[in-house]
């Protein structure tokens, strides 16, 4: 919109400077989901880029940056928990994941003592005994297939891959590369998929060796995300 014809130039240039102070005082990185696209300002500069689950993955661990990596279904429960976006803690932790998978190798092994022909009857009684409550733990958990669980993780890498090429290769409306989103994306690579082991280096991929399935953002000093405020 143009500025009315009555303003004079020192007019001007203090609605730019308030404008300027404005922008500089309120949140520097703010993501927010919209009706089928996201507004983002980044390091003060705004812009909007496409809906897609990739997104919903990336706002969570943006906007509530886990503590310890978080297990890709557990990611998933939580960037779905909620219809439109952003959701509520839930009781999907890390400890959770890893009670799991010891339960799944609670479960081959004592599968093991019933195949083995050379083991005594008692034991393979209690083998028994102690498989059926582990299965009907299992039954009752969200991670109760196991090859469902990896499944989960490698579908929500792929969507934040996606959505980090879909940034990584955008372009203004001149055709031009978009600063700001592309900007974003390298965030993105450096802070959220290189930690997480999935960002094509192995210098920080600690998290893929030590919680694989798992996910994981380290946003460098003073960068806090916001959910909306001052858009």
């Amino acid at each position: 919109m143009k500025p009315p014809a009555n303003l004079s130039e020192q007019d001007m240039k203090t609605r730019r400077q308030t404008t300027d102070r404005n922008l500089q005082a309120g949140p520097r990185y703010v993501l927010r989901r919209e009706l089928g696209f996201w507004q983002l300002r980044f390091e003060g500069k705004e812009a909007v880029f496409k809906h897609e689950l990739g997104a919903l993955y990336v706002a969570c661990l943006l906007l509530d940056p886990p503590r310890q990596p978080i297990h890709g279904v557990a990611l998933a429960l939580k960037a779905r928990a909620k219809p439109g976006g952003i959701v509520e803690q839930r009781s999907l932790r890390l400890e959770d994941v890893a009670t799991v998978r010891a339960l799944w190798r609670r479960q081959r092994e004592l599968e093991q003592v019933l195949e083995d022909e050379n083991e005594i009857e008692p034991v393979k009684a209690e083998a028994l005994r102690e498989l059926e409550e582990v299965i009907a733990f299992l039954r009752k958990s969200p991670w109760r297939a196991r090859d469902g669980a990896e499944r989960c993780v490698r579908a929500g890498a792929a969507a934040i891959k996606r959505l980090h090429a879909h940034l990584a290769a955008a372009a203004d409306a001149e055709g031009r590369p978009h600063a700001v989103l592309q900007g974003f994306a390298q965030h993105l690579h450096e802070y959220l998929l290189v930690p997480s082991g999935r960002g094509g280096g192995f210098a920080r991929g600690w998290c893929a060796a030590n919680y694989p399935g798992c996910f994981t953002y380290e946003p460098p000093r003073g960068v806090v995300w916001r959910n909306g405020a001052g858009l």
